[in-house]
């Protein structure tokens, strides 16, 4: 009896020590998360912190795709040691791409791709897209390209090419590279799935036209299209927030976005529905069977007050520093790698 004892206050001991997230998923599952959490900075609000901290324990993810980021610092506010960050960290910019993968999956790589001058138009200044190698706990290999394509605040119709050439660059990336038969492009589009940017990467035609695909995608699938179809949003449903979990279903979110494709419009004048779906997770084929996404809107994605940031050029100002994690929602995917 006292070895039996013994045994078992050792197990509880060992398992305590343990990191959170240190076991593996059945059947080799992988947990994929893509963020963009609004201009997170250095010395962000504690509260904005634990909110995106509870986030995170509600839906454990393995890896996490991040858009908005200040700098690796300001990460380390949110991941603790378990984790693994990967961004390039450059004073210069003040809306960084980073990876997160927390323990014991590891973070093998993390790299920029398509740098210079010559790629600026479809990335503006440092907004490359982050290639990064991830490694399962069983030795299997993951590429995940995390991406923040230009925004449309010069006009959607004006920025629309700058989006489109992105996908494109990405998509033949992608295709040049069949040794990788596992990969995920997770981040904020700045589009909505059925967008023409979007199809150029599910296809990877580039005289493919915006709207529902005539064909099946034979690049990517974008596990983001089903919820779309339901309307379901991931960015404004803050402001429809009063205290109650909410459905991340907006109706008549995707008839209004179609509604004003190829145009220049004011925002939010000239819109009928403010929110839509611009994070989105798309996978290989190799990764499509059993692979479903989601969008978290509990009340720690919506709570709180906006910050307010002043941007001038490169000069970006903190002017108050809100408790809300953000203005978008998180979007999950599982997948299984084969």
């Amino acid at each position: 009896m006292s070895r039996v004892f013994s045994a078992l206050a050792f197990l509880v001991a060992f398992l305590a020590c343990q990191p959170v997230g240190s076991s593996p998923r059945p059947n080799g599952e992988v947990r994929l998360m893509t963020y963009n959490i609004e201009w997170f900075s250095e010395d962000a609000n504690p509260q904005r912190v634990a909110n995106i901290k509870q986030i995170l324990n509600e839906t454990k993810p393995d890896v996490v795709a991040l858009q908005e980021i200040q700098s690796k610092r300001a990460l380390e506010q949110i991941f603790g040691p378990e984790w693994q960050i990967g961004i390039l960290d450059s004073a210069d910019e003040k809306q960084e791409l980073a990876i997160a993968v927390r323990k014991p999956f590891v973070l093998v790589s993390s790299e920029p791709v398509f740098k210079g001058p010559l790629y600026d138009f479809a990335f503006p200044r440092e907004r490359d897209p982050l290639r990064c190698v991830v490694q399962t706990p069983d030795g299997k290999q993951l590429v995940v390209y995390v991406v923040h394509m230009k925004s449309r605040r010069e006009g959607r119709a004006t920025t629309d090419p700058m989006r489109e050439s992105a996908a494109g660059l990405l998509a033949a990336f992608v295709r040049s590279r069949p040794e990788e038969p596992s990969v995920a492009v997770m981040g904020d589009f700045n589009d909505a799935p059925d967008d023409r940017s979007l199809n150029i990467l599910t296809t990877g035609d580039l005289l493919v036209e915006g709207g529902p695909l005539k064909s099946p995608p034979r690049l990517m699938t974008n596990l983001g299209l089903p919820l779309w179809e339901k309307d379901t949003v991931t960015i404004g449903l803050d402001s429809l927030f009063d205290g109650k979990p909410l459905q991340p279903v907006v109706r008549g979110a995707r008839e209004d976005n179609a509604r004003l494709r190829g145009m220049d419009y004011k925002f939010p004048d000239d819109v009928r529905v403010r929110q839509t779906m611009f994070d989105q997770v798309l996978v290989s084929p190799a990764l499509t069977k059993g692979a479903k996404a989601e969008v978290y809107s509990g009340v720690a994605a919506l709570r709180g007050q906006r910050g307010r940031v002043r941007v001038d050029g490169d000069i970006i100002e903190y002017l108050e520093k809100g408790d809300r994690a953000s203005d978008h929602l998180p979007v999950l995917a599982t997948i299984k790698i084969p």
